[in-house]
């Protein structure tokens, strides 16, 4: 079962990867460029939380060298806030959609913010305002977006190959 898990996170995070590469230049509203692999590091982290931390720094790494930022800094938001959702979701233990959901959007909201002020940190050419309002709050809501899509599409991936419930 662990094996079938790998591949389809393997499969999920390449598809990730082209969408991001391809489809996200053309996806632009305004300032909000979508980020097809945070959405996915944070959905997948809710909906598999033992997922580990390997994927989302690759990922996340991926994303750096696609892309005009400072090297590594997806990378550091993307295993830091899927090791916080997978974390809080487990310790948490609630069985409803609310918690997921709070995570999800919290996680994409809060690691475009980190982004946006490691953006400021590295010496990029952005204000504060600029990075924190301008891009990194329509970005966020766009990221939320795609991982609240994304997420019943991994989670029901996941589930696919368990056992039903059965109850005596």
């Amino acid at each position: 079962m662990e094996h079938r898990s790998l591949i389809i996170t393997v499969v999920c995070a390449i598809l990730a990867v082209l969408l991001q590469a391809i489809l996200a230049p053309f996806m632009v509203i305004g300032p909000a460029v979508p980020n097809f692999i945070l959405a996915f590091v944070i959905a997948n982290a809710v909906a598999r939380p033992t997922g580990g931390i390997v994927a989302p720094f690759v990922l996340g790494l991926l994303y750096d060298l696609m892309g005009n930022g400072p090297l590594g800094a997806m990378a550091l938001v993307c295993v830091v806030f899927s090791f916080a959702c997978s974390r809080l979701l487990m310790m948490l233990n609630n069985d409803t959609l609310f918690i997921p959901i709070v995570l999800i959007v919290a996680g994409t909201f809060l690691g475009d913010a980190v982004y946006g002020i490691l953006m400021i940190a590295c010496g990029m050419d952005v204000g504060a305002l600029e990075a924190l309002v301008g891009r990194a709050l329509p970005c966020g809501l766009y990221d939320t977006v795609l991982a609240l899509i994304m997420f019943p599409l991994l989670a029901r991936l996941g589930a696919m190959g368990s056992a039903p419930l059965r109850i005596r």
